[in-house]
């Protein structure tokens, strides 16, 4: 048991095969999915959510941001594949997974050379049984000042392991119906040897400004600076237990 992949044509696939076989190749069909997943969309920054076989996954496909986005969506530049972003972010979970961080399991990527110089590419995770975003929890209901310490602690077991999240922000975070917390979506994450003060701030910063820019949108939002300050005091105090 562990990681297989294939090269079939212009695709290589990746795949755990303690879940999957070969054929997973189909689950990255458009037509498949949609047939799979209620009818569901399969389209630029949209999750799409299926059962295979007993599990419940989630596919994404990764698209290009910016002017670059808007005239080719899903096209990136290829060098190698180990350099893709879907073979950096499936091995990064695989890796997170090993070090116990409470991250989704990786099932499937695929990617597509598109010669001379594009690719295209998608990732296939197993769904997170019983979760919600920390935005759509938010929008339900408040959580006690224990929980956002508790995510502050696990933002800095994150931090303390050398994981840097390229966008870490309210919706990028699962809460479990039993207050388990997830981080999830580590496109252009990266696991360095040394996670800097600085860049492990501005993930903080980052949720911060995510929830403020929430709760301005949002007519219902239950955040407050009380329950900021939970958080942040959890994470200072996790990450002072490290360095003493």
């Amino acid at each position: 048991m562990g990681y297989r992949h294939f090269k079939n044509k212009l695709a290589t696939v990746i795949y755990d095969d303690a879940l999957v076989d070969a054929s997973c190749e189909q689950l990255f069909q458009r037509e498949w999915l949609q047939q799979n997943s209620n009818g569901a969309l399969v389209e630029r920054g949209k999750a799409v959510m299926f059962s295979y076989r007993g599990l419940e996954l989630v596919f994404k496909r990764y698209h290009r941001g910016g002017l670059a986005g808007r005239l080719v969506e899903k096209t990136y530049l290829y060098s190698r594949l180990p350099n893709t972003r879907v073979w950096r972010e499936f091995n990064m979970l695989v890796a997170m997974r090993e070090l116990g961080l409470p991250v989704p399991r990786p099932v499937a990527a695929r990617c597509v050379s598109l010669p001379p110089l594009g690719y295209r590419a998608a990732l296939i995770t197993e769904r997170v049984a019983d979760s919600k975003t920390l935005t759509e929890t938010l929008c339900e209901k408040p959580l006690d000042n224990a929980l956002w310490q508790k995510l502050g602690a696990l933002i800095a077991r994150f931090h303390r392991a050398n994981v840097y999240h390229a966008d870490l922000n309210a919706s990028n975070i699962l809460l479990t119906g039993s207050d388990e917390i997830y981080l999830i979506d580590f496109d252009k994450g990266v696991i360095r040897k040394h996670l800097s003060r600085q860049d492990a701030q501005s993930n903080v910063s980052r949720l911060r400004r995510s929830l403020d820019k929430l709760q301005g949108r949002h007519p219902t939002f239950y955040f407050s600076e009380e329950n900021w300050q939970a958080l942040t005091q959890a994470y200072q105090r996790a990450m002072d237990c490290e360095s003493a």
